[in-house]
């Protein structure tokens, strides 16, 4: 059975699964959707289309599916979905697409913390950790098991590969390669984020291709494409390397540069 406090306002519109906890002055608007077990608190804000899977957590002030963040916005928008077990702490705020039929995501087993802000159309993948003060731009890409810290601005259309260490304060204005950690202003690589590589059990053979592979794109090659044919052909075939691959070939904004 779910539990809503007498001052909490759950428009009829709403979808709440059983186990859903809804705590004092908070608001959940039509066309919200609360999976199993969700738990929403005091004067937090929650409004429509979105969809907060199973067990995800809402602390005071925040705010979860507010329209986009766009000065000359047209039409009513997209959606919002975050995945279970996500926890969204004081006053950090989500916003829904810009554009009516797509969705900003949160993956699952997310930790926003306090003032994270993650703006329309961003695409946050599962595991992600954005400490206090983090602002992600428009149509923003944070790949798998990233740790962004604390007060760093991301650039609209900047994409975060999976695995980074990206250490703040900063602003961020071109991509940033995968299992990579990257700190300063403006961010420069510093070395593979070996620690989130080794509790993710990634072994030390694909650790070393990894090292590899950046040396090639940062120190050896003339350009990216170069960079990425001679990774592709130098190198074994695996996950993390075809992901390193990818990500450079895909590459639209520039990708930061460094050592490892």
């Amino acid at each position: 059975m779910s539990r809503i406090h007498p001052s909490a306002h759950v428009d009829p519109g709403a979808i709440l699964a059983p186990g859903v906890r809804v705590g004092p002055g908070a608001a959940v608007g039509a066309g919200v959707c609360l999976r199993e077990d969700c738990e929403v608190g005091a004067h937090a804000i929650l409004e429509g289309p979105a969809v907060l899977g199973p067990g995800c957590r809402v602390f005071p002030g925040a705010v979860i599916g507010a329209e986009a963040q766009v000065v000359k916005l047209k039409g009513p928008g997209g959606g919002l979905e975050v995945g279970g077990g996500t926890v969204v702490r004081e006053a950090a705020t989500i916003h829904r697409s810009m554009h009516e039929g797509k969705t900003t995501r949160v993956g699952a087993g997310c930790y926003l913390m306090v003032g994270s802000h993650v703006a329309h159309d961003c695409q946050v993948g599962d595991r992600v950790i954005l400490s206090n003060g983090i602002t992600l731009g428009g149509h923003v890409e944070v790949g798998d098991d990233c740790f962004v810290t604390n007060f760093i601005g991301v650039h609209q259309f900047v994409r975060i590969g999976p695995g980074v260490l990206l250490a703040g304060p900063s602003g961020v204005r071109k991509d940033v390669p995968p299992y990579t950690t990257a700190e300063g202003h403006p961010p420069r690589v510093r070395g593979l984020n070996v620690v989130g590589l080794r509790r993710r059990e990634v072994p030390a053979e694909v650790r070393a291709h990894l090292k590899r592979a950046y040396r090639i794109l940062f120190q050896e090659a003339k350009t990216a494409v170069e960079a990425a044919a001679r990774i592709e052909a130098e190198l074994p075939a695996g996950r993390e390397i075809q992901t390193v691959i990818q990500f450079i070939r895909s590459s639209e904004r520039g990708i930061y540069q460094g050592a490892v």
